[in-house]
């Protein structure tokens, strides 16, 4: 098979810039191993550039998310592929007087919060990340946009080695998450786990102490634990400290029913969007910020192949 461009990994970043290559007219090919505990379908799609601590070219970037992902959301909406998202903002409660001075929290809790002393308010929001992986593999489908169940064992010379065969392309994107250190990048996995529940939603995300909540499909996404480890799967560890999080930090949520957990790898590291090898670009170590500074990512790889200025 041949491309211009192979795209290793149909996570948000890959699958998100797979989809502005193809509109700017380029042959891509989209190729994904589909491993349990891929980031996306496991990740709360938080949009916080304030509170997750982000600075400088970071922070910018985590600003233009907010812009791109409601233009987005609009386009694949009108393409017939609706997917949740909400840009009301985001909040951080204090938890103790320091905090409080810290952040600087007088607003109002907008969701119950055991023990808070009040908010503060950040531009921000969230968007579904599976939904949005399923819209833009659905808008790719439309666009004729090739998608291979494949892994991906090697890439150089202008081909990407499969188990059984191979994809010469004159780009390779490698956007593999968690699983980079086969391709020689500077990333581990930093396995999270997450709840899912039935209960009121809160209006935006909120952060509180150790973890977070958020809209998800009528209930609450509840998260997330955070251990170095390839295991698969969540564990009793990780179910008890959700569920502990829960009862104590959120009252609402007392009598809520149980939906399910998710897991994933985020790619623990550094940073990095660029090139790597002749011809062969790569976008790894966003951590949990992967789905906020996916729009910037894909701006970036666009400028490094010289398909934008």
């Amino acid at each position: 098979m041949r491309a211009e461009v192979a795209v290793v990994g149909a996570g948000i970043i890959g699958a998100l810039t797979a989809y502005e290559l193809a509109k700017r007219g380029l042959e891509v090919l989209l190729l994904d191993a589909e491993k349990p505990g891929a980031a996306t379908l496991a990740s709360a799609g938080m949009l916080a550039p304030y509170p997750e601590g982000l600075s400088g070219e970071l922070l910018q970037a985590g600003l233009l998310a907010l812009t791109h992902y409601r233009d987005l959301v609009a386009e694949l909406g009108e393409k017939g592929f609706p997917v949740e998202a909400g840009f009301s903002g985001t909040y951080v409660a204090a938890l103790t007087p320091g905090e409080k001075e810290a952040w600087e929290a007088e607003a109002p809790l907008p969701y119950p919060v055991r023990g808070g002393l009040g908010a503060r308010a950040f531009p921000g929001g969230y968007v579904h990340p599976k939904a949005l992986r399923e819209a833009l593999l659905g808008v790719l489908r439309g666009m004729g946009v090739p998608y291979l169940k494949a892994e991906a064992t090697g890439v150089g010379e202008g081909k990407v080695l499969l188990a059984e065969g191979e994809v010469r392309a004159r780009r390779i994107l490698l956007a593999v998450g968690a699983w980079g250190e086969r391709f020689g990048l500077g990333v581990r996995p930093l396995k999270g786990e997450a709840l899912l529940l039935e209960g009121p939603s809160p209006p935006a995300p909120l952060f509180a102490g150790e973890g977070y909540l958020l809209p998800r499909e009528g209930g609450v996404y509840l998260g997330a634990t955070g251990r170095e480890e390839w295991q698969e799967g969540v564990d009793l560890f990780g179910l008890r400290w959700l569920a502990d999080y829960a009862h104590e930090r959120f009252p609402a949520l007392g009598g809520s029913r149980f939906r399910g957990v998710v897991f994933g790898y985020r790619p623990l590291g550094e940073v990095f969007v660029g090139e790597v090898g002749e011809g062969v670009y790569a976008a790894t170590g966003h951590g949990r910020n992967g789905v906020l500074l996916a729009p910037w990512t894909a701006k970036r790889l666009l400028q490094l192949m010289g398909v934008e200025g």
